[in-house]
């Protein structure tokens, strides 16, 4: 079974009634999500991570992972972490580094100790998928994909295009980057990839 099977996940992964309340639902998510990225782009370790990625689309994605796992809601519809992260090089002290910056930020925000603690154990459980020595691939539907470049192919799930950010079915025809994992509608496909 998925960990990713929103009735059936346990630990730091299963819903959390009383923090999504916390975080009013939603809004006040946004908000510290909206504050941690500022920061983020302005930090000379972190920020390179986010070349060509909007601050706002990088938030609306972290807030449909995040609303999902709180909320037990389907929210999500991009990459897990593994896929999302496939190609950065990330140090067990550059994560802690990002933690650091992160708890500071839920702390100004005056979440109680418990939903710091709940929030910061939900990170933790994707540090394996997220720290290591050297990009690997992205899988999809089980297979490996060659790690740079362009490449078009059918949507196996649901997803948003990367580029006027519309919903894109399952059969859908896209075209994505390899290392990057941004996937395009036909109409948004950039001319570096036609």
């Amino acid at each position: 079974m998925s960990e990713w099977s929103l009735h059936h996940r346990k630990g730091p992964l299963a819903p959390n009634p009383a923090l999504w309340e916390a975080l009013h639902r939603g809004p006040r998510l946004r908000a510290i999500l909206e504050d941690f990225y500022d920061h983020v782009y302005e930090d000379p370790r972190l920020a390179p991570f986010f070349e060509g990625v909007t601050k706002e689309r990088a938030v609306d994605k972290q807030w449909g992972f995040l609303a999902e796992i709180f909320s037990g809601q389907k929210l999500y519809f991009g990459d897990r972490p593994r896929n999302a992260h496939h190609w950065m090089v990330i140090s067990n002290e550059l994560f802690d580094y990002r933690e650091r910056l992160f708890e500071r930020c839920l702390r100004t925000w005056g979440l109680t100790e418990e939903h710091v603690a709940a929030w910061l154990s939900v990170h933790q459980t994707f540090r394996k998928q997220i720290v290591k020595d050297a990009p690997f691939p992205r899988r999809m539907a089980g297979v490996e994909m060659p790690l740079d470049g362009w490449q078009r192919d059918t949507l196996a799930a649901d997803a948003l295009c990367d580029g006027c950010q519309q919903p894109l079915s399952v059969g859908a025809a896209v075209t994505y980057h390899r290392r990057r994992g941004t996937t395009f509608c036909a109409g948004c496909t950039p001319a570096e990839a036609r």
